[in-house]
């Protein structure tokens, strides 16, 4: 999930044609980085929202689920992660895997919400980079350190969704990936020993979460 170009012109008709999408283009880029910062903004607020409200876990987490589903672009992500090993991958474990990874990235930031009981997020600048369009934010918890957290974001369907989040500077999908990537590796590239981890894992989820 993320982002890249450009060229020189010679005549001057066409360099003027040039600048004048340049600038539709620019202005485009403008909305689209105002956009990306104002959807963070929002899922900062409603993810604090959730974390800190009294409801019980179950309704925790399918508000957490309702949240994550709509702010990131969840099969985007899904797809990057197994990177050329979907390929390898048969129809059924392709749907095995995405169904898989679905359960467990809900699970996975619902598990994580406990420890940012009383969170504060600080939003910075917003930027479109290489990647996308970097929203930089700090997180303050109670007892740690301040962690700068960066979520970048791309226009899927329209709409700005998170496709990564930088941790002090390490992508996560690109960690996910590379540990998937090891996985399969380690058994002679077949990709059923990845999803059985996943099966596996998302059991301890659910008796952890029953």
């Amino acid at each position: 999930m993320r982002i890249r170009r450009r060229r020189v012109m010679t005549f001057l008709a066409t360099a003027m044609l040039l600048a004048s999408s340049v600038g539709l283009t620019s202005q485009a880029r403008a909305d689209d980085v105002s956009d990306a910062r104002t959807m963070i903004e929002t899922t900062c607020t409603q993810l604090l929202g959730v974390i800190n409200s009294s409801q019980g876990d179950a309704q925790k987490q399918a508000a957490m689920q309702q949240l994550v589903r709509g702010a990131v672009d969840v099969d985007g992500v899904a797809r990057f992660v197994l990177g050329r090993f979907w390929r390898v991958a048969t129809p059924a474990q392709q749907q095995d895997y995405m169904q898989t990874f679905r359960q467990l990235l809900v699970y996975a930031v619902t598990g994580q919400a406990a420890s940012f009981q009383g969170a504060k997020f600080t939003m910075g600048q917003a930027a479109m980079r290489d990647a996308g369009i970097v929203v930089d934010t700090d997180v303050t918890v109670p007892g740690k350190p301040e962690a700068q957290v960066q979520w970048v974001v791309a226009t899927v369907g329209g709409k700005p969704k998170i496709i990564d989040i930088l941790a002090e500077g390490t992508s996560l999908r690109l960690t996910e990936r590379n540990d998937y990537a090891g996985v399969i590796s380690q058994h002679g590239g077949q990709v059923q020993p990845l999803l059985d981890a996943m099966h596996h894992q998302l059991a301890r989820f659910q008796s952890n979460a029953s």
